[in-house]
């Protein structure tokens, strides 16, 4: 296969540059090269397949992995026409929508249970091309922006007839930051119960654990610590690692609010460039629902599933959602939500995305069909 990355322009320095400096944005770029490489040569769904599953094997990446043999019941599509409100599900990190894996049986067994259409969204490098790109889907998850992420999954949504109505969305990890831009940002057509499956909503303060000893995972290990180490507030990581573009460093959030892609701006917090559309979208849910993993070693700190953070200028001191600024200033319509009783937090036992099928369908049923959804 052939790797092909575009070199950022290197201005000549007034002063010299120093050759520690110098090798480290060497490494950088050689870093992402590699890393392009790695998630760019699968030529096949076979071999992204293989990809994800030697992730979910060390435990890197957002992949969800049904390891049971599906049940006929649990694996088929609904017998008669889905009646109840359409789903949109959007995967995590390193995973895609076709992974036979998860994606795909996770897709049958909601639509089967929940008795309704799902929509398992792709992430294509072409605005027009909406579907059929399994090795696109997977390489985008670390290589496209989170903006550019969150245009593609409103183009998808946009061109589903089924969805012109509205839909109930389902995000696994990274998957809930895209979803969470697009109500920001677009939220047409809208999405009414969003629930968020260990989502990264507030950001992550480290970058998520990666297990240095496992072959074929060392390449993706040290390409993204290389690349955190060049600064992920620079432009060029910025504009190529879509991680980057949620990294929230509780110590450094001047530089975070000044150069940092995406997050800052969904956030509301970024001072003269605030949306009142943001918050108006947001607000306009009829529920959201926030899970997280107990033991999530991921997501730095767990607790941004919740909408809670570290507190400003520390990395170990945390501060709860409704004790947080972004609560209490309602910077994106967070208060106004939970005040309206539409705000619901779970938790489930062990690492991330390690919930268990009876967890997911029971909690699906229970927000996305009417009959069960019980408003406090």
């Amino acid at each position: 296969f052939k790797v092909s990355v575009n070199l950022p322009r290197i201005r000549r320095p007034v002063q010299p540059t120093s050759v520690p400096a110098m090798a480290r944005l060497h490494a950088s770029i050689l870093a992402l090269a590699l890393l392009g490489a790695v998630v760019r040569a699968d030529e096949t769904i076979g071999e992204a397949t293989e990809f994800a599953r030697r992730s979910v094997e060390a435990g890197v990446g957002q992949v969800v992995q049904m390891g049971e043999a599906l049940s006929t019941s649990q694996g088929e599509a609904p017998s008669v026409a889905p009646e109840g409100t359409p789903i949109v599900m959007m995967h995590g990190m390193g995973d895609f929508a076709s992974n036979p894996l998860g994606m795909v049986p996770i897709r049958k067994m909601i639509a089967s249970d929940v008795n309704a259409y799902v929509h398992s969204v792709e992430l294509c490098s072409k605005p027009s091309e909406l579907s059929g790109c399994a090795v696109q889907d997977q390489s985008n998850g670390f290589l496209m922006t989170m903006d550019a992420q969150v245009d593609q999954f409103a183009r998808v949504v946009k061109a589903d007839p089924k969805l012109a109505q509205g839909f109930n969305a389902v995000g696994f990890s990274q998957g809930n930051t895209v979803i969470r831009g697009y109500i920001h940002r677009y939220n047409d057509p809208p999405v009414k119960s969003f629930v968020s499956m260990h989502g990264v909503m507030m950001g992550v303060a480290a970058i998520p654990r990666c297990p240095l000893n496992v072959t074929g995972l060392k390449l993706i290990c040290n390409s993204v610590d290389d690349l955190a180490a060049m600064g992920v507030y620079t432009q060029f990581v910025q504009n190529h690692l879509a991680q980057a573009n949620y990294y929230r460093d509780p110590k450094k959030l001047e530089t975070y609010r000044k150069d940092g892609h995406f997050l800052p701006y969904i956030n509301n917090e970024v001072s003269g460039k605030e949306n009142s559309t943001y918050s108006e979208n947001f607000k306009s849910l009829e529920k959201l629902v926030l899970v997280m993993a107990e033991s999530d070693t991921m997501v730095k700190p767990k607790e941004s599933e919740h909408f809670g953070f570290f507190k400003d200028g520390s990395m170990s001191e945390l501060v709860d959602m409704r004790d947080a600024p972004w609560y209490v200033g309602d910077w994106f319509g967070l208060k106004t939500l939970d005040q309206a009783h539409k705000i619901d937090q779970l938790a489930t036992p062990g690492d991330h995305l390690r919930f268990t099928r009876d967890f997911l369908l029971s909690t699906l049923k229970k927000y996305f069909v009417k009959s069960e959804l019980i408003q406090i």
